[in-house]
């Protein structure tokens, strides 16, 4: 029966790792791409702002486009480090599992 605990508790822990690594992995791609771009964003809405060319260079408004990538840069960021975080939660959950199937085992 302990076989059949430690085999389940494994399990379960590889299946929350594998989403956890998809989690991770979509969110720091995001982050990668997004900050970047959002303050390229924001540097190009601030230059339309101070000169006043918003006519010429693109549809969007000027402040649409610098707070806009601001907070698509910061968001970014938070998500980045909420993946960090949510990897060491992980972590620390295999130790948790790990205690507990040595304990079941009798080790």
């Amino acid at each position: 029966m302990s076989r059949i605990k430690v085999f389940g508790a494994y399990s379960a822990y590889a299946v929350l790792f594998a989403i956890v690594f998809v989690v991770m992995l979509s969110a720091l791609t995001a982050a990668v791409i997004c900050i970047p771009f959002g303050l390229f964003l924001g540097l190009v809405g601030g230059v339309i702002l101070l000169f006043d060319t918003s006519f010429i260079l693109t549809e969007l408004a000027p402040e649409i486009m610098l707070f806009g990538g601001l907070f698509s840069a910061c968001f970014s960021a938070f998500l980045g480090f909420a993946s960090v975080k949510i990897g060491l939660l992980a972590a620390l959950l295999f130790d948790k599992v790990r205690r507990y199937c040595d304990r079941v085992r009798g080790w």
